[in-house]
């Protein structure tokens, strides 16, 4: 037996290993109940699933993950709240993990009668036994849903890119690494292993290259964002047009970290573009070829587009973006309703006529239609303006109503001569008879009562044959003409006007010099249009004298191909403001009686008609010069 004090120490060695023991199972069970509350309020579901994916155990997350109560879940296959399309996927997971000795991993999407889908992650390895596994459920129904959506918005970007044949991509200037887009990769004729700026580059059209690299370099070095259009050219010598916009992305130095890119093909738009441009140049040649003035008035009135002769027509009034008050009512700031422009906006067809008459310009009749363009959604309207110059043809017009009237002169000088002449001839046949009895019978003269009556018969027969010679005159200027160019001897004609123009009574105090050339040539030309020529020049010449002066008439061949009349007054002169102006149809500085403006611009059309020319030279105060230079017959 064992002495008293080593069994008190015993006890005490006992009692201190059970205290101990008890502190220990005190720590583990403390330590048991922290790891039971981590287990159950853990933010993953933990399972212990058998070999035929029986749950044996599940903490409180996993039960909340499946949305069922944890007692309940005991016994149960977990297939049960995979979604039908996953079983599959969950058998074959299962059989992998008992197959093997690490941990698989799979994704599923459960089935949890709600209506939000619900996608976790199962990590599960087997035990040492090989008869359960331990599996541990995470939620990724968040990260599938982004996942999905960023699949679709790649998706929808992609689909985008291609419908809009527009790639994307990004460049890193310090590695020179690119990403591309697929889109891009076909714009460029690109496999995915080719991605790189060497690769890149090489599609580059050569002319172009130099262009693409120089944009490319300060858009990395300075920053700054671009847009550049150009042509790729490919191993089958084809071309491509694309156009790029280029934004920099900097850090907080303000360094370029990396170049952002769309690239699109533009190729048919830059096909349509030379199209177009070609149709439009086409429809630009047919506008400017046409003869009349075209103008098309936007919707505000304001030119828009014009040919190449409305300018011409209206210098000042017709420029690109000029409003239509400048040329149809220059006195009213706001459109007036009778405005051909403001009418065919509203949808009307105007034809109407126009006089202008411009300060150092000259007078023209424009005949004007104005006719609606139609706005492709019915909401305005333009107008299209022709102008047409009719100058010409109310000179012709004048020139004919002239001629018309000088047929008349001419008809009804015919008329008078047979009414005049043969009273004259009568009268003067008698006065002569008279002249030969008294020859005949010298006892009649020795009657002093008639003794004057031999002078008084021979001024009656002189008279009376000069009067026959005004007439044949006035007949030869006034017989229409029959449009037959012939040989004409221009020093007769003059000599004609003159004999005529001499017995005017306010032209008798002027003076006439005619330095006729003898053996003139003659002009192959109208006779009566010629004689309208030198008949507006001499009377213009006469009345521009007041009172007593002179008028020069000279004529002369200065060579063997033309014939020059010249005629000279000593009147008042022409302002040299206005000497351009003189040819214009209807302009006049004479007062009202004596001239209408058509003399001298007929005489420029005739002369014009025969292939000469007339010029004129004059100082205020002493006289005018106009000279009229014709092509002699043959030339």
């Amino acid at each position: 037996m064992k002495p008293l004090h080593e069994i008190e120490a015993h006890q005490i060695e006992l009692e201190t290993k059970i205290q101990e023991l008890r502190r220990s199972q005190q720590e583990l069970e403390a330590s048991r109940n922290k790891y039971a509350l981590l287990y159950d309020f853990a933010p993953v579901g933990y399972f212990t699933l058998n070999r035929e994916g029986v749950i044996q155990s599940v903490n409180l997350f996993g039960g909340k993950l499946l949305g069922v109560e944890r007692s309940s879940l005991s016994g149960r296959r977990f297939e049960q709240f995979v979604a039908d399309e996953d079983r599959p996927v969950i058998g074959r997971f299962l059989r992998t993990v008992f197959a093997g000795s690490g941990k698989e991993t799979c994704r599923l999407k459960l089935s949890t009668g709600g209506q939000r889908p619900f996608f976790v992650r199962i990590e599960a390895m087997a035990t040492e036994s090989g008869e359960e596994c331990l599996a541990v459920l995470v939620d990724i129904t968040e990260k599938k849903m982004a996942e999905q959506a960023l699949a679709e918005s790649e998706y929808n970007l992609a689909k985008a890119q291609s419908m809009t044949h527009v790639g994307s991509w990004s460049f890193d200037p310090a590695t020179g690494a690119v990403k591309a887009s697929d889109e891009l990769l076909r714009i460029m004729r690109l496999s995915r292993e080719e991605t790189t700026q060497e690769a890149f580059a090489g599609v580059v059209h050569p002319e172009d290259y130099g262009m693409v690299m120089e944009q490319l370099r300060l858009g990395a070095e300075g920053g700054k964002s671009y847009e550049i259009e150009h042509r790729l050219q490919f191993g089958d010598g084809s071309t491509r047009w694309v156009h790029s916009i280029v934004e920099p992305s900097v850090d907080n130095t303000g360094r370029v970290v990396r170049l952002y890119g769309t690239t699109q093909d533009i190729t048919e738009r830059k096909r349509a573009e030379v199209e177009l441009t070609n149709k439009s140049n086409e429809l630009q040649a047919i506008f400017d070829s046409i003869s009349d003035g075209i103008v098309v008035y936007d919707h505000d009135g304001l030119v828009q587009h014009h040919n190449l002769i409305a300018p011409q027509l209206f210098p000042t009034e017709i420029r690109q973006g000029s409003p239509c008050r400048e040329l149809f009512h220059p006195e009213a700031a706001a459109v007036p309703g009778e405005c051909p422009v403001e009418r065919a906006i509203r949808g009307e067809r105007v034809e109407t006529s126009q006089v202008s008459v411009r300060e150092r310009r000259a007078t023209r009749y424009v005949d004007i239609t104005a006719t609606p363009i139609k706005d492709a959604l019915g909401e305005r309207n333009r107008a299209l303006v022709f102008f047409r110059d009719v100058s010409k043809k109310r000179l012709q017009e004048m020139h004919l109503i002239q001629s018309e009237k000088m047929s008349s002169i001419g008809v009804l000088a015919t008329g008078i001569a047979h009414e005049i002449n043969n009273p004259l001839t009568s009268v003067a046949g008698y006065a002569e008879a008279l002249l030969r009895r008294f020859r005949d019978e010298p006892a009649l003269t020795r009657d002093a009562r008639l003794g004057v009556f031999p002078q008084y018969l021979e001024v009656i027969v002189r008279e009376s044959y000069r009067c026959k010679a005004i007439i044949d005159h006035l007949l030869s200027f006034g017989r229409k003409s029959d449009g037959i160019a012939i040989p004409v001897d221009m020093n007769a004609i003059l000599r004609e006007i003159l004999e005529l123009l001499r017995h005017q009574r306010g032209f008798r105090q002027i003076e006439v010099v005619t330095r006729l050339k003898d053996d003139l040539p003659r002009v192959l030309g109208d006779p009566s249009g010629l004689r309208q020529v030198c008949m507006n020049l001499l009377v213009n010449a006469h009345q521009a004298i007041e009172g007593s002066g002179r008028v020069e008439v000279t004529t002369d061949a200065a060579d063997d191909a033309t014939v020059s009349i010249a005629i000279r007054d000593t009147g008042a002169g022409i302002p040299a403001d206005i000497i351009d102006r003189i040819w214009d149809p209807f302009f006049t500085t004479k007062e009202v009686g004596k001239g209408i403006g058509l003399g001298l611009a007929l005489t420029f059309d005739i002369v014009k008609r025969h292939g000469g020319e007339i010029r004129v030279e004059s100082r205020v105060g002493e006289g005018s010069l106009f000279t009229v230079i014709l092509p002699v017959c043959g030339r």
